[in-house]
Order: structure tokens, then sequence, then C-alpha cells
């Protein structure tokens, strides 16, 4: 799954073009190859989608340091953790390690998001905090809602590999986690409004 990165254009910042196949290239080709290939290998479709998946996520990576001019960390860590579970995969030959790479991610993310309200360095008003002009409260609130978000996700992550099919959960890794990724986001927005403003411009319904 594609998460928020801190990389992800923000509202008033000019908007790289490689963003989105960065984020979710890897996981349409996967989706794409993934499908094509158990047509006629039902069994070891997922090992050589997941190896593709590997080097177009290594490949993104690069592409990224390249374009941005530094690593992004969030970046790094998912593709660590896709190298890590599909490796185990291909040594034990068992799929489940790369069914649970999402649910690791997410718990990741979790705890990072959650954890650094704690010790004073909040991630999401780190990524977010040239576009929006938020008290620190409400930073705060934000960053333990995305993390939230992310426990919830790694729970249906578990949820969708144990209990469907592995077409299933291949699938949903695109048509399931990417439009609730972006419903959620929409969905922070009137909260963000609400309580704040878009940098460079005035909420009028926030006293002067």
């Amino acid at each position: 799954m594609a998460v928020m990165n801190d990389q992800t254009p923000l509202p008033g910042q000019k908007k790289p073009d490689s963003n989105f196949m960065v984020d979710f290239g890897p996981v349409l080709i996967f989706v794409i190859l993934y499908n094509y290939l158990r047509r006629s290998d039902p069994d070891g479709a997922i090992y050589i989608a997941a190896i593709v998946f590997t080097v177009c996520a290594i490949m993104a990576l690069i592409y990224s340091r390249l374009r941005h001019g530094k690593f992004s960390g969030m970046l790094m860590a998912t593709t660590g953790i896709i190298i890590l579970t599909v490796g185990l995969s291909l040594i034990f030959k068992d799929p489940r390690f790369f069914y649970m790479k999402p649910t690791v991610v997410n718990i990741i993310f979790g705890l990072v998001a959650i954890g650094g309200v704690f010790v004073k360095k909040n991630v999401i008003k780190l990524m977010l905090n040239n576009a929006f002009d938020l008290p620190e409260k409400i930073w705060n609130q934000l960053a333990f809602r995305w993390g939230a978000f992310f426990f919830a996700s790694a729970a249906i992550n578990e949820i969708v590999w144990r209990n469907f099919g592995e077409a299933f959960w291949a699938n949903f890794k695109l048509f399931g986690f990417f439009p609730l990724t972006i419903l959620f986001t929409l969905s922070q927005l009137p909260f963000i409004l609400k309580h704040g403003n878009v940098r460079g411009q005035v909420n009028p319904s926030q006293p002067d």
C-alpha cells in the first residue's frame, strides 16, 4: 500500500509529475502482472509479480532520490520491508510473508505517527506544515487520526488475506487501499479547515 510520504505534494506547492507513479506505480504494475500471470500459472504468479514489484519499488526509490535530491524516509522504510517480505516468501516458498507486508508497514507508520506526538516530533506536522497553519493541539489530533487509520488499515489487510482468496487480496492492494486512503485524506480536510487555514489564505471561519 502506498501512503502519504514526506515528498507528497502539498496545496500551494508545485506538484511533482512523478509523485503518482512513485507512490502507486509499483502497485499498479504488480496488480496488472499478477492478474495476467495467474491465468496460466495460478500458483507461481504471486512470486513472479512480487519480484517485479520489488524491482519497481527499488527503481521508484532511486528515481525519487534523483528527482528530489534526497531519500524519502517513509519510502525507504517501505522498500526495505518489501525486500524483506518478498525475500522471505521466496526462501520459504510461502507467500504469507508478502501478504503481511501491508500489515507491517501500516503498523510502523501508525506507531511513528502517534509516537511522534509524545517525542515532540509530529511527522504529520512535518509533512503538512508548509501547507496548513494549525494550532499544536490540532496537529496532534491529526497525528492520532492518521495513526488510527494506519492501524485500521493493518487490521483490514489481516482480515482480507486471512479470509479471502489470494486474487482478491492482490487486487485489494490497488482497488481497496487506494480508494480508502483517498477517502480518509479527503475526510480530514473539513477538520483541518475548521481549525486552521491554508498558508497564504485567510479562513473566514477563524477569528482575527
